[in-house]
């Protein structure tokens, strides 16, 4: 693909494509080892072309980060509360988190490994959507642990669940054997006999 100067006419790339594909690059080589020299000849666009859309490589990373966050956010808030019974619930929220995984491999990875990697009003900003992200599995695993008589402190039940759904991106490919609703099932079957002891 020849390099080609960007302008907000141009049809001919979407900036969710580039997104995207800037996405592949990172989990590929590494945010840190990505250059943007690299992720304009990927792209197949001239720097200015690419500075159309970001300021920096900094932003390039949070609206990847951000855009993944926000798509799991607005599901959450749509949908969990609709459902009454609370470990159907944590079921629902475990299947998410996989399926959501299977369908951004890339994006899932970088937003996991290089979320460190921003600095400033981005770190910020992320911190306060991962918290969010977080305080829905705690207020469910509240929920579950009103209804058996086991002391398992909150947020060591959360992080636990957390560790295992995001420690499977290191081994689980969603196109194997094993389908992401069945590993859902068996992910929610282990922490919820656990945690209800």
């Amino acid at each position: 693909m020849s390099e080609r100067s960007v302008n907000h006419e141009d049809s001919t790339i979407k900036k969710d494509e580039i997104i995207e594909q800037i996405a592949n690059l990172f989990f590929e080589k590494g945010y840190d080892r990505t250059s943007i020299r690299d992720i304009s000849k990927a792209l197949g666009i001239t720097n200015p072309g690419l500075y159309y859309y970001f300021k920096n490589k900094q932003e390039m990373l949070f609206e990847i980060i951000n855009a993944m966050i926000e798509m799991a956010l607005i599901d959450l808030r749509e949908k969990v509360n609709l459902i009454q019974n609370p470990e159907e619930k944590i079921c629902w929220i475990i299947s998410s988190h996989i399926n959501f995984y299977a369908e951004h491999r890339a994006q899932t990875k970088v937003l996991i490994h290089e979320r460190n990697s921003l600095e400033g009003e981005y770190a910020r900003i992320i911190k306060e959507k991962e918290a969010e992200y977080v305080n829905f599995f705690k207020e469910v695993m509240k929920e579950i642990l009103q209804n058996h008589a086991v002391e398992i402190n909150i947020n060591v039940a959360t992080y636990c669940l957390l560790g295992m759904l995001n420690w499977a991106i290191h081994w689980y490919n969603p196109r194997g054997k094993v389908s992401p609703e069945t590993f859902a099932a068996n992910i929610s079957k282990i922490f919820l006999n656990g945690l209800k002891g």
